[in-house]
């Protein structure tokens, strides 16, 4: 299954340059959700991300989108695993990679500020680690996942630069003991360039 949506990604990229094509890199800092709290509080401001989109009519656009957010927590909490409590100080870690197709609806022209509203589903490569001493716990796992997002695209001389915000939701399911591994969710804010646009 991950070679299907990986391949899908691919097909959307490799047409990049073609003249209906836009894509951006982004820069993104995450803050976890309430699911998410009981294993990592910190905000992450190790994220980005690389959109591609085609546009099939002068307002709506399908294209595809990846990227990397790092989540990184110390903490002297204590640890529950089914030999008992330990304490003292733990790192817990989570990398989220998602591989996304994507709907957008633009509301205005590309020459002025234009906001926007899109849907991206696909999936979540989620990798979770806690590491206490010489306790190490651990989970990888690919999930299906959404994300709707808001933002606009702003023209500033000949560059475009866009500003948004996304809430990002995937399951991992089974008791890992890393947090409330049914329901895992963040919202990250991000701002880059795009780099080409005809």
């Amino acid at each position: 299954m991950k070679s299907k949506v990986f391949g899908l990604i691919l097909l959307f990229t490799t047409a990049a340059f073609a003249g209906d094509w836009f894509y951006n890199v982004n820069y993104n800092v995450a803050v976890p959700g309430r699911q998410m709290r009981p294993f990592i509080h910190n905000t992450s401001f190790l994220g980005f991300g690389f959109d591609a989109r085609k546009m099939v009519s002068t307002q709506t656009s399908i294209g595809a989108s990846v990227g990397h957010q790092i989540f990184y927590w110390k903490t002297n909490e204590p640890v529950t695993l089914q030999s008992g409590f330990f304490s003292g100080s733990s790192y817990r870690f989570l990398n989220t990679i998602p591989a996304m197709l994507s709907v957008h609806h633009y509301f205005g022209r590309f020459d002025r500020i234009k906001p926007y509203l899109g849907f991206n589903a696909g999936g979540f490569f989620a990798w979770q680690r806690s590491e206490m001493g010489i306790v190490v716990m651990e989970g990888r796992q690919w999930r299906w996942g959404a994300a709707p997002e808001a933002g606009i695209i702003v023209p500033i001389g000949q560059m475009n630069v866009n500003i948004g915000t996304k809430l990002s939701y995937l399951g991992l399911p089974g008791g890992s003991g890393l947090g409330d591994s049914q329901k895992q969710l963040f919202f990250s804010f991000n701002v880059g360039l795009i780099l080409h646009h005809n």
